[in-house]
């Protein structure tokens, strides 16, 4: 019996890129960077390397799996590019870091008796849950965006990018201290803006 003929691997169709994943693409980096310019920059850059690495295509993902993964590393290289300001160490004293007492060391979670009680809503709701999420997003956008540039690198790649905090602290030049003290902090940080500009806020339904 003869062999079945080797499958061909797929041909990228780098002539479509744009039109079939531009959007999401842009989507993506979008909900990262929170600028649309630099959305468009990221994307933009995305696809010119990825062209200029099209022989490395080898159709084991689908191109689309493979564009992502290119504008991930762009996202990684432009928060690296956001944060080389040099780092202040902080001082973890009592008096200079109390948000050392809400956090586990070990793990940068909540100490259980610190935990935050839950957020109270009316009991009707805050209205239409698809404008709730659409206006909550644009609220913790702009909360992240009140970061300094190395709080909120730290903050997107481990959060949102879900990277370890080994490839963190290696990707930023960081101390596994200086993290975890940038990791307290803009949590903190960003539950205050959130229950500033978001709980306090009327429900939707009211506006």
């Amino acid at each position: 019996m003869n062999a079945p003929p080797d499958r061909a691997a797929p041909t990228a169709e780098p002539h479509l890129w744009l039109a079939r994943f531009g959007d999401e693409l842009y989507r993506y980096a979008l909900g990262r960077v929170a600028d649309a310019a630099m959305a468009e920059e990221l994307v933009q850059e995305t696809l010119v390397s990825a062209l200029g690495a099209l022989d490395s295509f080898r159709g084991q993902a689908s191109e689309r799996t493979w564009l992502f993964v290119i504008l991930k590393r762009k996202l990684v290289d432009h928060y690296r590019r956001q944060a080389r300001s040099p780092f202040v160490p902080l001082d973890l004293t009592p008096d200079h870091a109390p948000e050392a007492a809400f956090f586990r060391p070990a793990d940068g979670h909540w100490h259980p008796e610190q935990y935050p009680a839950a957020w109270a809503t009316d009991e009707a709701g805050r209205g239409d849950l698809a404008l709730e999420q659409q206006e909550l997003q644009r609220v913790l956008q702009g909360c992240q965006q009140r970061l300094s540039a190395q709080h909120l690198a730290v903050f997107v790649l481990r959060f949102v990018e879900e990277l370890p905090a080994e490839d963190i602290c290696q990707e930023l030049s960081l101390t596994a201290a200086n993290y975890w003290v940038i990791v307290h902090r803009a949590k903190l940080q960003l539950r205050r803006c959130l229950e500033k500009n978001w709980f306090q806020l009327p429900s939707p339904r009211q506006t």
